[in-house]
């Protein structure tokens, strides 16, 4: 399997792959649902209710949850952790693929081509790149190949049939359980066994495929069958744009400027913007010539299945852009350039590819010696080899460090590092930046939430004499207050309004509405515990001896703040010289 020099080149191949993705993996980041999920998992404690009937973002994934909380529990903002999760993940899934392709192109030197097709292609890489989107890809390739790989060799008669079996089908609910997406497994398993049907021709191999695995095909839709009534029960599925002029354009950007690119090792110039990739039009031009090429090739000298294997990969596509278009066609076009939704079409190309060669002749009608036909197709296959390795890598060049969320490192390093120079620091809670996480999801979306697993154990909107800002950089920076309203002047001269075990108004010259931070000054001569309260809110903060100041948040209550209520807990006096109330504002 590994021995000789294929192997040699099969396992050169992985280095490549295993040193590249680190390196790209260790400069990348955390970005947008990685915060939210790991905020949920955070939160709860590891229960049946989390990892089964807790929806994330829509989806009920128990895999994805566990793995989440596992990773959020053991190592908060650990991102070399993350990383190394989804270098070992990709490199499992293209060992396995190394295993498929030597059960269907046994000693055939093509098969390290395919294997640097899937282990090398940029249409993986900002999947990759983006810890969530990475569990949800990763798991189901691996899967899906470790499906194939136990089918074929159930068709080959290696191993015992129960356990060839049993792999088959824990293969497809552990897909499941990581994500909906795996749903296609079962196609791609069914297509493999039409493809090695090989007693059989034109339709009746898929008659052929259904006699021979019928109880196989039974388990597995019950199977599916059960899971989509479960599934259906715990989330609801998200509704698409019925228009079809909108279908045809996310159509045409998914195929022409997402898939084709990316399997032919682009792109090699494009836009991007946020999580779209926008190809150039001549780089989708030289994709529909070199998918037409290849096609033509497969075809015109491919072994008996090649119809099939073509087919196979042409409706794997339709099948991505379907789940496409039923559920995120609303966003419009730019949902058809997101790599995340065809980057799982890259192991169904190189698969067809294997098929449609699996029983062709080497030799091409060439008429070489054996030893001459040798050298010539080992020196076109490393030609082609390292075209495609170059092509990645420009490709690649033009996806970092877009997709590495070089923002949210800076972000969450600068907010820790200025939380360790001074921990008695609290914090003004509010959104985070759009490119970290975007509003969208609410208060999921606020400093809070995003911070919570973080060591440091940051603290919000408490009462504090060190009361910070987060600005858009992330460093901590002193409190600032936009179109801020003060206390109308105390009766007291040189005390201003003294607050003692009676509850005291201190009214504003005017009231304000929002979500406001209060800046109250004051003296006294005595520690004392004071409580302070405006609308509902209320909170308590310890009054130290000589003059002092002090921050509090007063959340939007949907109406004007008009005076903000003190009262001492005990027996002492409390001067409030000064008080005003704002909007917090960044500099």
């Amino acid at each position: 399997m590994w021995g000789g020099r294929q192997g040699a080149a099969a396992l050169a191949v992985v280095v490549v792959m295993v040193v590249w993705r680190s390196v790209l993996m260790a400069g990348s980041y955390f970005n947008q649902d990685d915060y939210f999920f790991h905020h949920r998992a955070f939160e709860v404690p590891l229960s049946f209710d989390f990892l089964f009937l807790t929806p994330n973002a829509g989806h009920v994934n128990p895999m994805q949850q566990l793995t989440f909380w596992l990773v959020v529990n053991l190592d908060p903002f650990g991102w070399p952790l993350v990383a190394t999760i989804v270098v070992v993940m990709q490199t499992l899934t293209v060992v396995v693929l190394w295993h498929v392709l030597t059960r269907l192109l046994p000693g055939r030197r093509v098969r390290v081509l395919l294997l640097a097709v899937l282990a090398w292609s940029p249409l993986s890489l900002m999947t990759s790149l983006w810890w969530a989107a990475a569990v949800c890809l990763w798991p189901h390739l691996f899967f899906s190949l470790l499906g194939v790989l136990f089918l074929t060799r159930q068709r080959q008669g290696v191993g015992r049939a129960w356990v060839n079996h049993a792999v088959v089908v824990g293969s497809v609910v552990m897909g499941l359980a990581w994500h909906e997406r795996a749903i296609l497994i079962t196609p791609v398993l069914l297509a493999t066994a039409v493809l090695l049907a090989d007693e059989a021709s034109g339709w009746r191999r898929v008659t052929a495929a259904l006699r021979r695995f019928w109880p196989l095909w039974v388990g597995l839709v019950v199977l599916l069958v059960t899971y989509l009534v479960l599934h259906r029960q715990v989330t609801t599925v998200e509704g698409g744009d019925n228009d079809v002029g909108a279908w045809l354009d996310i159509s045409w950007a998914f195929v022409g400027s997402n898939v084709l690119p990316g399997v032919f090792s682009g792109p090699w110039a494009a836009t991007l913007k946020g999580g779209a990739v926008d190809t150039d039009g001549w780089v989708v031009a030289v994709s529909l010539v070199l998918a037409a090429l290849t096609a033509g090739l497969l075809l015109w000298r491919g072994g008996p299945a090649r119809r099939w294997a073509v087919a196979f990969f042409v409706a794997y596509v339709l099948a991505d852009l379907a789940l496409v278009l039923a559920g995120r066609s609303g966003f419009g076009r730019v949902i058809g350039l997101d790599p995340r939704y065809a980057s799982d079409t890259i192991h169904a190309a190189v698969l067809a590819a294997a098929f449609a060669l699996r029983g062709a002749p080497e030799h091409y009608g060439l008429h070489l010696s054996r030893p001459a036909w040798a050298r010539r197709r080992t020196a076109v296959l490393g030609v082609l080899g390292g075209a495609y390795l170059v092509g990645a890598a420009f490709g690649t060049a033009v996806l970092v460090p877009h997709f590495q969320n070089l923002e949210d490192r800076a972000y969450v390093d600068h907010f820790r590092a200025d939380l360790a120079a001074d921990p008695q620091q609290v914090v003004v809670d509010a959104l985070v930046p759009a490119d970290i996480v975007l509003p969208l999801v609410g208060d999921d979306s606020r400093l809070s939430r995003v911070f919570a697993p973080l060591p440091e154990d940051p603290v919000f909107d408490e009462p504090s004499p060190r009361m910070r800002m987060v600005d858009r950089t992330g460093h901590l920076v002193p409190v600032r207050l936009a179109g801020s309203i003060p206390m109308r002047p105390g009766p007291v001269d040189r005390c201003g309004w003294p607050v003692d075990s009676t509850t005291t108004d201190v009214p504003l010259a005017v009231g304000i509405r929002g979500r406001l931070v209060a800046h109250l000054g004051y003296f006294t001569d005595t520690e004392a515990v004071v409580e302070v309260a405006a609308g509902s809110w209320s909170d308590r903060f310890l009054a130290r001896t000589g003059p002092n100041e002090i921050w509090f948040v007063l959340p939007d209550e949907g109406r004007e703040v008009e005076s903000v209520s003190l009262r001492v807990d005990g027996a002492s006096t409390v001067c409030v010289a000064s008080l005003e109330v704002g909007l917090p504002e960044l500099p």
